[in-house]
């Protein structure tokens, strides 16, 4: 009887202990961790979604934010002074460099068209950062930290850190913006939107 008490309540633990790290959703086959540090600090994955192209919806990529402070307030995602993440998996089997130049300059141009000088030229850095194709699998982070900037971290190797909140302001304009390019970003938009249940 004494046995059978214990194995039972080592199954029991078995089955509530939830090991560090553990994946809190998954998405289109993608999983994504529940937290996602940014230096010293833990981000906790606040919404995710999937990016679609054409009328197909083919699927890009599935992206999750991540925020220090989590909220869905899409103004407050944008211009809050606090660490945050927007992640991107890639689901379709190759995007060329030159297309993904261009979507990221058409979304700074739609949502923060009228940046000074100096930002366009962080926005200019960044966009030239994505001279390799996107492939199937490939994950992208843009890590911002308050003081220190936006690290842009492809495929596991970091590309730069771009300073200013002005940026990863208009860096997150592109997802949260007024002015997204097509059903397929505003489908994102809401779907991030939506919040973990």
């Amino acid at each position: 009887m004494k046995k059978i008490a214990l194995l039972t309540l080592v199954v029991f633990f078995l089955f509530t202990i939830v090991p560090a790290g553990t994946s809190a959703a998954q998405i289109a086959g993608v999983t994504l961790d529940d937290t996602l540090h940014a230096g010293e600090k833990a981000l906790t994955l606040t919404g995710m979604g999937i990016r679609t192209k054409t009328f197909l919806k083919v699927k890009v990529y599935a992206a999750g934010l991540y925020m220090e402070t989590p909220t869905t307030d899409p103004g407050q995602i944008i211009s809050s002074d606090q660490a945050k993440a927007m992640v991107m998996s890639f689901l379709y089997k190759k995007v060329k460099p030159e297309k993904l130049q261009k979507s990221w300059q058409e979304g700074f141009e739609a949502n923060t068209p009228s940046a000074p000088p100096d930002l366009r030229k962080r926005m200019d850095h960044f966009v030239s950062l994505f001279s390799e194709p996107a492939l199937k699998g490939d994950h992208y982070e843009f890590v911002y930290q308050p003081g220190e900037g936006t690290t842009v971290v492809i495929k596991g190797k970091v590309r730069a850190t771009i300073p200013g909140a002005d940026f990863a302001s208009a860096l997150m304009s592109i997802w949260f913006g007024e002015n997204l390019e097509d059903g397929g970003l505003k489908n994102l938009k809401k779907s991030i939107l939506k919040g973990i249940k």
